[in-house]
């Protein structure tokens, strides 16, 4: 993953933040500098504002809002910080920053549509959830060192959804179901591992750098695509997509080096399957198993110098398959 793609990922899941809002009602303000501070703050009704900011000690910090049009921001810079938002109407927007130590941010808005939702971790032993309901959803996240871990949960129509890890005990989650989704992961490094999960009318990214990487992506019916990366180390990766009324199926994963495996399962499904998938590995301990089901099937498979291992099944209508090893 080169430098530039690392900061306009980063640079996208910040732009999170700057979503438009209505005209607010009630302000609330709250800053703490040190040791046992804790805060709760509820507002009821629409149009509400919330700030935060807390820097040392056993912070821990809560937002609740029930109305349309809130906003609510908070920050956190050092010690055993924990930061809740919860939203439960149309049109919030909620933010969430921590820098150092025991990080966690818990972040749900419920009652679409319009909701936003971004994250920001930096170091220590990170977690972010991240769950959304209604529609037009977008969530962001991002973690920089340690023990991070990250969920998003979308269900409802126009989701989107981001993640970004770089270092250390990384894990990412992805869920969305029903109507216009994306979803978007990056790993950097470590032990990274990394789930997708949709389903209707998807499109999914992956992409992982180096260490003990792991990755799966799911999805189910209508115009999929998933794209998975991963360049060094232990890697694995997984495609299942299924067919369905239309499934405009196509599938990608290209591995560069070390104990590369990859699977890809298309189903045929009803009515329309454009299947298509394709592997590119490159170095090392290569597998491949492709399997495709109905209608306009496609397979390529490349592999390079190391210990190659290829196998397509395909079944009904246009197949193709074009396996090369040895390439260069």
């Amino acid at each position: 993953m080169t430098q530039a793609t690392h900061r306009s990922l980063w640079a996208g899941l910040l732009a999170l933040c700057t979503t438009s809002l209505h005209a607010q009602d009630n302000t609330s303000t709250l800053q703490q500098t040190g040791l046992d501070n804790r805060a709760q703050i509820t507002q009821v009704g629409n149009g509400h504002s919330s700030a935060g900011t807390q820097l040392g000690n056993l912070n821990t910090l809560e937002v609740n809002q029930s109305g349309s049009y809130n906003r609510a921001t908070s920050a956190q810079v050092g010690n055993r910080n924990a930061v809740t938002q919860n939203q439960s109407a149309a049109s919030s927007t909620a933010s969430a920053s921590q820098l150092g130590d025991r990080n966690t941010i818990s972040q749900t808005q419920e009652i679409g549509p319009n909701h936003t939702a971004t994250g920001v971790q930096l170091g220590n032993r990170n977690e972010l959830t991240q769950a959304q309901r209604g529609s037009g959803h977008q969530a962001g996240a991002a973690q920089t060192g340690n023990r991070n871990v990250a969920e998003q949960i979308q269900f409802g129509r126009v989701n989107q959804a981001g993640i970004l890890q770089v270092g250390d005990n990384n894990q990412a989650y992805q869920q969305q179901s029903g109507l216009g989704n994306i979803a978007t992961l990056a790993s950097v490094g470590n032990r990274n591992s990394a789930v997708q999960d949709q389903g209707g009318s998807n499109t999914a990214t992956g992409a992982q750098l180096g260490n003990d990487n792991s990755l799966t992506q799911r999805q189910q019916g209508f115009g999929n695509s998933a794209t998975a990366s991963q360049v060094g180390n232990r890697n694995l990766a997984e495609q299942s997509q299924e067919g369905g009324s239309p499934s405009l199926n196509t599938a990608t994963i290209e591995q560069e080096g070390n104990d590369n495996r990859a699977y890809q399962s298309q189903g045929g499904g009803d009515i329309s399957a454009q299947n298509s998938a394709y592997i590119d590995q490159d170095g090392n301990g290569h597998f491949a198993r492709q399997q495709q089901t109905g209608i306009s099937n496609s397979a390529e498979v490349y592999q390079g110098i190391s210990g190659q291992s290829s196998t397509t099944i395909q079944n009904g209508v246009g197949n193709q398959v074009e396996v090369r090893q040895n390439h260069p």
